[in-house]
Order: structure tokens, then sequence, then C-alpha cells
């Protein structure tokens, strides 16, 4: 292979000095210069000399009010009553309240954060007397003198001296913690010339945070203002760049209003102008990619879990934390019976129009949507956003989801279907919540024995109706309207929970549950020979249970169950059509049970249906109509 020839060597050389005198020619060379120039005779010194002076001015401003408060409110305090008291006991004597009125006042005239009154014990350490938030006891140690003994100095150097000292400021890192700065001035109270107490004010230094903010904004709108002078010097020199700078300018405001179709012209160049129009090209693809993650996801959880899951550093790790929270659970009564006389296609069609009216309610609420299971559905509110008023708000979505019913079965109408009911459970209580699953399939959820609990209630209620658990009544109870208890047995309690049948909530979300239209009962003649079938949870008994409907309403009987029932307790109903009609079941549950001797069967019960297919519907009325009426 040839060796280089001396002329390549020198050519490549000479370009190499050329590439390096260019840049140091280049206006880019030139404003770094500037820039650094600026920096250091102007920028640097004048923030360091703003921050110090306001920082030395505020503290000193501050120091010397306090030291004027703390001489006018000494004069406020009677210190022959301050002398008395010795004992925790002495809280309830007429010289404490008047000290700690005294104290109250001096906080609130001169704005101090504490106003506390304290003496020195014959072993050195000092006591509290008194505090203006009325917190501490009487002989209790001061704490403060242990986590900052310059302050035990401080209070100690006024004791011995008999006189005010000039205050000064504490705070700061005290192992591996970090209080806020406070300065501190101690003032004697004096009884025949004797110190026999400390008043001491404490105030916090956040005015100088505030003042030294103050100016380093100003400081900051100076250094912008330097930087334009210097970006309008670079724009004169290179206009190239300023065009391109424009049209970063324009895409971001098309950005800024949320149209993410605008690209950039791949930059024909790799300098600092070129990689910045690659790097916003790249940045528009990745809100492409959030906006598309937002949109999708945003189907099946909360809007909320996702804003967490794409600004929280931690949003998508695996994990949770225990936290109170309000649990909604809502089911459609016979749905699944009515489900299984459709097409596929209607089933889909009814539970989607039914979920949008849901889902809508309770994302306006705050709620997070846990699940669905078929047509139930479980919400939960406190999670991820906490919320105190979670109880209020999901008492308040509960009741306009009963009233959405409308509706809903106002689309069913205009199918030829007949309409849903539906039963809402709501407890409160502590559940662990956050990312449920794996790396590869993840869900924010809830896990706990308060959602089984909230399971246990929707499943004592009848149709158009929200019950509630005792621990989320506690919450609302100054504010929620009821129409009645119940006393529900749930598996593994021996004793009833009294649950609560919600009618309306005041408040903030003020509603009311929709007005029931009034029972009208028929008596039976002949009574209606029906056989009953036990429920236990979603398991039918094989075992029928002869028995005979008496009275009949729209929604609701009483009949005899030859058998002894528990109250809320479930039942499926087989009629016996008298001309041989094939009629299907119904289903009802037990609100009422009135054993003859209290124990022993036949049962009078008064049932409400839950699942009352049109055939059945029609067959009942036919009774009622064609029943003689005496």
């Amino acid at each position: 292979m040839a060796a280089p020839s001396p002329g390549g060597i020198s050519a490549f050389c000479r370009s190499i000095v050329f590439k390096i005198s260019a840049f140091c020619r280049s206006i880019v060379f030139k404003n770094i210069l500037l820039f650094l120039l600026i920096l250091i005779v102007a920028v640097l010194p004048l923030s360091l000399s703003y921050f110090q002076d306001i920082r030395d001015l505020e503290i000193q401003n501050l120091a010397s009010r306090l030291e004027f408060f703390a001489e006018r409110g000494a004069s406020y305090i009677d210190v022959e009553g301050v002398h008395t008291l010795r004992r925790p006991e002495d809280k309830r004597t007429p010289e404490y309240k008047n000290l700690l009125k005294i104290l109250k006042k001096i906080e609130k005239e001169f704005n101090v954060d504490n106003a506390i009154v304290m003496r020195r014990q014959p072993n050195g350490k000092y006591v509290f007397l008194a505090a203006g938030h009325d917190g501490f006891q009487i002989g209790q140690d001061v704490f403060i003198h242990k986590t900052f003994p310059a302050t035990y100095k401080s209070t100690e150097d006024t004791w011995q001296a008999g006189q005010m000292m000039h205050s000064q400021l504490f705070g700061g890192r005290v192992g591996d913690e970090v209080f806020g700065q406070f300065l501190q001035i101690n003032t004697p109270l004096k009884l025949g010339g004797r110190v026999v107490a400390i008043l001491m004010l404490n105030k916090f230094a956040k005015p100088v945070a505030d003042a030294v903010q103050e100016r380093t904004i100003k400081l900051v709108s100076l250094t912008v203002g330097i930087l334009v002078i210097g970006l309008v010097l670079f724009g004169v020199t290179s206009s190239r760049m300023l065009r391109l700078l424009k049209d970063l300018t324009g895409a971001a405001d098309e950005v800024s209003h949320g149209n993410l179709d605008v690209t950039l012209p791949e930059p024909k160049s790799q300098d600092e102008v070129g990689r910045l129009v690659f790097s916003f090209n790249h940045m528009i693809e990745g809100l492409r990619q959030r906006d598309f993650i937002r949109d999708t996801f945003g189907r099946y959880i909360s809007e909320e879990v996702v804003d967490e899951l794409l600004t929280s550093p931690d949003g998508l790790k695996l994990g949770g934390e225990l936290r109170e929270i309000t649990l909604l659970v809502s089911d459609l009564r016979g749905f699944t019976s009515m489900s299984s006389r459709m097409a596929p296609h209607e089933v889909i069609e009814v539970i989607n129009g039914y979920l949008e009216h849901m889902i809508d309610i309770i994302a306006r609420f705050g709620g997070t949507v846990d699940e669905f299971q078929g047509d139930g559905i479980l919400a939960f509110f406190g999670a991820p956003i906490e919320a105190e008023d979670g109880p209020e708000r999901a008492v308040a979505c509960a009741i306009e989801m009963q009233k959405a019913m409308e509706a809903v079965n106002a689309g069913q109408r205009r199918r030829g279907l007949p309409d849903l009911l539906m039963g809402i459970g709501i407890n409160t209580g502590e559940a662990i919540v956050g990312n449920i699953g794996s790396e590869k399939r993840t869900k924010y959820g809830a896990i706990g024995t308060t959602i089984n609990t909230a399971y246990r209630i929707e499943s004592h209620t009848v149709g158009a109706q929200i019950l509630i658990s005792p621990s989320t009544h506690k919450h609302v109870e100054n504010i929620v309207r009821i129409r009645g208890t119940l006393d529900a047995k749930f598996k593994g309690l021996e004793e009833a929970v009294t649950v609560y049948d919600v009618s309306g909530i005041g408040g903030k979300y003020a509603c009311e549950m929709p007005e029931k239209a009034p029972e009208n009962f028929t008596d039976l003649q002949p009574a209606l020979s029906v056989n009953f079938f036990p429920l236990e949870g979603k398991t039918v008994s094989d075992n029928a249970i002869p028995g005979q409907i008496l009275r009949l309403s729209e929604s609701s009987a009483e009949a005899i169950v030859n058998a002894s029932v528990e109250p809320l307790s479930s039942l499926k109903i087989r009629f016996d059509a008298s001309d041989g009609q094939n009629l299907p079941e119904a289903y009802a549950k037990i609100m009422k049970v009135d054993s003859p001797d209290g124990l022993s069967s036949p049962s009078r019960v008064t049932l409400t249906f839950t699942s009352l297919p049109e055939d059945c519907k029609a067959f009942l009325e036919q009774q009622r109509t064609t029943s003689p009426q005496p």
C-alpha cells in the first residue's frame, strides 16, 4: 500500500486548521463568549448581592419588630397570676385562663407564630406554664431546648441578666431532620424585681424566603432581558438560525393548542439548531404516543389513574398502599335471566348503553372504576387521588346512578325490552390500592375485606335501592336521608349488621332518589300456588318449597312459604299456570317474615321481585285483574 504523499498530509492539516478557525469566527462561538462574559461580569455578582442584601435586610427588620412585640406583649401579662401557676391542675384556675387569653391576643395582635410563658426550675431546666395554642401541660419540659441547644442559652442569658436579649435566628438541620428557620425573642417577667418567668415569642422566617423569592424574580427578569439582547444580536448575525427558530416557535404554538400533526423538515445540518429540530420532532412523536396511551387506557380506567401513570415516575411500578376508601358495588336485577333470551349483539348493546351512563356519572364524582363483572360495577372513591369527602361523593354518585336508570330504561323501551332495575351497596374502610398484576399486564385496583363487605351489602338490595354500611353512614350521618334500616346477616358474622336505605343526601352534592310509586295490592281469590327455591349466593337449591301467593302488587307480593326462611334471603319462584303455559322463573327477595309462632314454618312473607320476565309479569297482572274482589 502506497504511503501518503507529503502534499496530502499538508492539505489535511490545512483543512483541520481551517475548520477550527471557521468555528472560532462563527456566530455560535462569539455568542458563547458573549454570554459567558455577561454571566461572569454581571449576572453572578448581581445575583449574589441581591440574595445577601435581601436576606440580611428582611431578617433585621423582622428581628426589630419581634423585639418591639415582646416588650409590648410583656406589659399585658399579670405576672402575679403567672407566679401562682405550679401544677397541671392549675389550668382550671382563672389565672391560667386569663394568661391563655392574653397569649392568644399577643399571637393575633402581633402576628407571631407562638407566644409561650415558661419558668426556670432549680435544676436549670425550663418548663412550660402556658402557650397560645394551649397545647402544653403546666410543668412540661421545654423540648425545643433539647432540639436546639442554642435556644436554651438564649433563654438562660435572659433569665440571668434579667433583661431582654436581641432576637436570634434558629433552625436548620438537626441530625437527619431539617427544620424551618425561626426568630426567637425572650423577655423576662419580673415580680418584685426578680425574674419569675420568661415570655418567649417565635416567628418563622418565611417572610425572608418570600422577600428572597421576590428579589430572585427581579434578578431572573433582568437575566432574561440580558439574554434577549444576546438573542437579538444572535439573530442579526444569523438569519438561518432565526428562520429555524421561527419555524420552531410556530410549531410549538400549534402543539400548545393540542395540534400534534405538525412536523418540521428534517434538518440539513448537524449543528446545535439541527439537533434541536431533530429533538423537537422526537418530542412530538413522544406526545403522540402519550395521547395514544391516554385514549386507549382511558376507556378502561379513570383519567386520574392515567394521569398518574403518565406523570409519576413510579406510576407503572407494581405495588400498593393501605388507604381508607369508599367502595360502590352496583348490579342489575334479573339481567342474567333476561339476557339468556336475547341475541348476543342485543346483550352487548344493552350493557354498553347502561355502562356508558354509569361510567360518566362515576367519573363526574371522581370515582375510579376497578372492574366490570358482567352487568356489575365495582368502583371506589379516595384513590388514587385522596379525598376526605369520598363517602359523601359515593352516596351522591349512587343516587345519580339510580336517577340515570330512567334514561337507560327509555332506551330499553325503544328496543321493546323490559325495564332494568339496579341495586347499589356502599361500604367505607381500609383497603390496599395500587398497581396489581405482573409486568406484562397491570391494573390499578383495590384488595381487602372492605370490598367483600360492599358486595355482601349489595346482595341484600332490591331494584332501585341503595344500602350503605354503618361505617359509610358514620361519615355522612349529618347530611344523608334514610328511608329506614335493615338488619342484614353476613356469612361469618354471628350478629346482624344494620344497613341504611338511602333516600337522599344534602350538602355539597345534594340530590334525591326518585320517588317510589305507592304499592297497590290485590287479594287473589283463590291464592296462587307456586314453588319456591332458596338461593345460597348464586346457587339455586334443587329442593322445592310449596307455597301460595295471597296478595299481589306491581312489584311485590305477600305469600305463604311452607318452610322457615330468613329476611333478605333470595328465592327463585316457579309459577303453576292453570292453562299449562310454560312460564319462566322469577326471582324475589324476602323483605319481611311473619311466622305464626315466631320460629317454625309456614311463614307469611312480604316479597319484592328482583327479576320478573315479561311473560311472568303479564301472567301476574292477569291474576290481579281476574281475581274477584270483595
